[in-house]
């Protein structure tokens, strides 16, 4: 399945990096919503998630099943609460950013819940012991696996983490997720053992010369 070309970098990202994170805006870049091709026949929309999505981001995680949220989460999750939900929708760019791929053309803005569905969500967060690096993870779910969300998301948060000032992605998860594995790898990631740990593996990727297979365009 082929993905989209990459959009063209609002800003080259060796001065991004050169100045650290950006300074606070009113939101993230517009270029993060808009179509995102299709799968199967259905349109895909992307954007970033927001306060009014709460209820669709609760029924998203409730669809995933037990092994998916384990290989998310690296371990057993409890169901979220309201405040957990609220503080996954409310991102806060340039620290942080979540994106979500929905099903249907007319995906954005947010409107009643209920509409449209979140097939997929991507973020990152500034690790604060590591200034310079966002932590990033991504979830599709599980009907929706190996249909090139995953690469079509990860490519927008390498583009969006070189717009927000951020040098560095890390990542972290399971050495059996060899999905997860290989979509890293084929975007340019390095992936190590976690010091210390038999099973996790780090996945890391630095900004100023990665290289990016493709993107939402």
């Amino acid at each position: 399945m082929s993905v989209p070309p990459e959009p063209a970098a609002p800003e080259p990202a060796r001065e991004a990096a050169a100045r650290g994170p950006a300074e606070p805006t009113c939101g993230p870049p517009a270029w993060l919503s808009g179509p995102a091709g299709e799968v199967d026949g259905v349109p895909l929309y992307a954007r970033p998630l927001a306060p009014a999505d709460a209820a669709r981001e609760r029924s998203f995680i409730a669809r995933l099943s037990a092994q998916t949220l384990q290989q998310r989460v690296l371990g057993s999750i409890k169901p979220p609460t309201d405040e957990q939900i609220v503080q996954l929708v409310t991102p806060d760019w340039p620290r942080s950013l979540a994106v979500a791929l929905f099903a249907g053309g007319n995906g954005g803005p947010a409107r009643a819940a209920g509409e449209p569905e979140i097939l997929a969500v991507a973020r990152f967060g500034a690790a604060d012991q590591h200034p310079g690096t966002a932590e990033f993870a991504i979830v599709v779910a599980d009907r929706w696996q190996r249909r090139g969300l995953g690469h079509r998301l990860l490519a927008l948060m390498i583009h969006a983490a070189r717009a927000a000032g951020h040098r560095e992605l890390v990542g972290t998860t399971f050495a059996d997720n060899r999905g997860m594995i290989e979509l890293a790898r084929s975007h340019g990631c390095e992936v190590l053992p976690e010091p210390g740990e038999p099973t996790p593996r780090r996945l890391r990727l630095a900004l100023d010369d990665a290289g990016v297979e493709g993107a939402v365009s």
